[in-house]
């Protein structure tokens, strides 16, 4: 069944674009003009099979362009549908059914409304599409091996998977095949390509064959060819389906994409509006891991603040407790859901459990079990031979929570003053403190339970409503006060931050002198700031990068964070002295210590000024140092792509 094409003429872009959205996911192909003398020469140049009309255009009238089809050779017979909000009530309609129109809805209309008028002028509605990601989701649940045909209005392309595993694209998403990826990739050459694209299509060994890629290579790059271009197949406008089973032998074998982490880093750059709608409907549930958890969970290659939240995501704590605010987790929860390895219940519950399944290792979590559901004191050697007597310094800092707590929690009752002197008291209990002292936890009978107790008493009692009682230098105090509390929550309660975290602690240059103990300090700070980096609260990440480098100023890899985060904060984005100095300082941190981290920094600012040569040559230095530099792979990618872009632009006014 041929695409029904579909004209709206709107000067209200929000309007059109929604009502464009809602007909492209029925399959139809649509077009929209803001301007009526911009609608009509559409029209003259190619009729389409139905005209949304709204009477009020600018440049021309819709009635003088109703007039106008009506007499006009083209469309004549042209299908109208009119929308207006301004003239209402039965005589604009009669008026408008003697110019053969049989649908006329005033504004605001219902969606529904609209699609059966549109469905009474073109006929039954045409199958609905389904964004590429469900077509993968499917193809992965079913295990389906075989071929399966997207189609859009102006192109198809072919997939083929084994066991639900994409092994084949064709043509590709950004690239029009594997051999174009290596040519923009510099990884051949033109000649190089002209002699593997001999006969018409690419000779997939040819890059062997010529001494560019080693095998080994060559199969790496297939697997992160197919990976960029479905990543980018999540952003792509829906698309109808045809399927074809495949019988592969049951012997073959092959190598695959891996489709969990392919999902994960897919809505990682096309999350949208999917996510946020998400997070809306389920703030208010209990995640917890359940299907196939244990099945996938080791395919994903999560970030650190995702680890985290991994493990918060036990079915005892509400999604809003696990996210408490600090970051969107809208790729981590879209991919579980996805692949059927995360539940939204309504009630606490418990996780499902791995079963058979003998885990060795769960490389992003914790195991869920009893322990950590129910909060209990994880067992250590003080739990084998009895409880030690708590010692007087941690009994005083649980009693200072405990009675900070106290007075903020009667905030319905309580004066000002006393708000304003528990968040003093509190404040100064801080100082100095390290990250298991702000708790009031020793680190010999630390447990999560334990701090998951005294961070919640600290951020229920010192809440927005706290906030709002307050103000001036005490509201800023809470402030800090929930900042610091957070950053030592983040650190202890992600397993390799505490490790390294610990490390620090223990460190054997502790005490040994002032030096010594600067550099902790600075490496404290410094693990501070990289956390409010990946939580993009640049004006933190400054002030305890900035104290880093005051504590160790020789320290090129944390003077490189202190540029970025200088650069990035949005006080400084109109100030060019505060972005020459964040390039300055980056010089300055590179010279002194040559990180991949502080190229990739460089390579992003000269990206973003528009010296993408230069901005390359960074991102490569990066790349040198170290292969998986995610900044630097991805700031390669934006520019790959800009360059795709531009040579299609060009073309396109060669041959205009």
């Amino acid at each position: 069944m041929a695409t029904k094409r579909i004209l709206i003429a709107e000067d209200n872009l929000t309007l059109a674009k929604g009502l464009a959205d809602l007909l492209r996911k029925r399959s139809f192909a649509v077009t929209t003009r803001s301007d009526g003398a911009a609608a009509l020469q559409e029209i003259a140049a190619s009729p389409p099979d139905l005209l949304l009309l709204d009477l009020r255009l600018p440049g021309l009238h819709g009635i003088e362009l109703l007039k106008k089809l009506r007499r006009s050779p083209q469309a004549p017979d042209l299908p109208v549908i009119i929308m207006s909000g301004v003239y209402k009530g039965e005589k604009y309609r009669q008026a408008a059914h003697s110019l053969g129109v049989e649908h006329y809805l005033e504004k605001p209309f219902r969606a529904k409304n609209m699609i059966n008028a549109v469905e009474k002028v073109l006929g039954a509605s045409q199958p609905a599409l389904q964004p590429v990601r469900r077509h993968l989701q499917e193809a992965f649940r079913q295990r389906f091996s075989g071929r399966i045909i997207l189609s859009w209005p102006d192109c198809r392309r072919t997939l083929v998977f084994f066991e639900g595993a994409p092994v084949s694209l064709q043509p590709g998403f950004t690239h029009k095949d594997f051999g174009v990826y290596l040519l923009t990739r510099r990884l051949l050459d033109g000649r190089e390509y002209a002699y593997c694209t001999r006969g018409g299509s690419f000779h997939r060994e040819g890059p062997v064959e010529l001494g560019c890629l080693t095998y080994p290579e060559l199969m790496r790059a297939e697997l992160d060819y197919l990976g960029e271009e479905l990543e980018q197949a999540f952003g792509a406008p829906p698309a109808a389906a045809s399927h074809e089973k495949l019988a592969f032998p049951a012997e073959l074998r092959m190598i695959t994409l891996n489709v969990p982490n392919l999902f994960y880093h897919g809505f990682r750059r096309f999350a949208g509006q999917a996510g946020k709608r998400l997070l809306a409907r389920h703030c208010n549930h209990y995640p917890v891991p359940s299907g196939d958890y244990f099945r996938y969970i080791n395919f994903l290659d999560l970030s650190e603040e995702d680890k985290g939240l991994l493990q918060r995501m036990n079915g005892q704590n509400l999604l809003a407790d696990c996210l408490d605010g600090r970051h969107e987790p809208f790729p981590l929860l879209l991919s579980l859901l996805s692949l059927n390895m995360l539940t939204m219940s309504p009630t606490p519950v418990k996780p499902a459990e791995s079963g058979s399944q003998p885990v060795r290792t769960l490389f992003n979590a914790v195991a869920f079990d009893e322990e950590t559901v129910e909060d209990a004191p994880l067992e250590n050697f003080t739990d084998l031979v009895g409880e030690e007597p708590a010692t007087q310094s941690e009994g005083l800092e649980a009693r200072t929570i405990d009675q900070s707590a106290a007075v903020a929690g009667k905030s319905s009752e309580a004066a000002p003053d006393d708000l304003a002197q528990a968040v003093r008291f509190m404040a100064q209990s801080l100082e100095g403190k390290n990250h298991y002292e702000v708790f009031g936890i020793k680190p010999a009978r630390f447990s999560i339970g334990l701090l998951k107790e005294r961070y919640f008493a600290i951020t229920r009692k010192f809440g927005p409503e706290i906030l709002m009682q307050l103000g001036g230098e005490e509201a800023g105090m809470v402030e800090g006060l929930l900042s610091r509390v957070a950053t030592a929550y983040d650190t202890l309660s992600d397993i390799v931050k505490k490790e390294r975290y610990d490390e620090l602690l223990n460190s054997e240059k502790i005490g040994l002198g002032r030096e010594g103990d600067d550099r902790f300090q600075a490496q404290v700070q410094a693990e501070s700031g990289k956390v409010f980096i990946e939580m993009e609260e640049w004006d933190n990440a400054e002030k305890a990068l900035q104290e880093a480098v005051d504590f160790d100023s020789n320290n090129g890899e944390i003077l490189a964070h202190l540029a970025w985060s200088v650069a990035r904060n949005p006080r400084h984005a109109e100030s060019r002295a505060m972005q020459a100095k964040a390039r300055q300082m980056l010089n300055k941190a590179l010279a002194m210590e040559r990180t991949a981290q502080g190229f990739a920094y460089k390579g992003w600012l000269l990206m973003e000024a528009g010296q993408e040569v230069m901005a390359e040559a960074e991102f490569g230095k990066a790349l040198r140092i170290d292969a998986r530099q995610a900044m630097a792979r991805r700031g390669l990618r934006t520019i790959r792509e800009k360059q795709e872009q531009q040579k299609k632009g060009l073309f396109k006014r060669m041959f205009k």
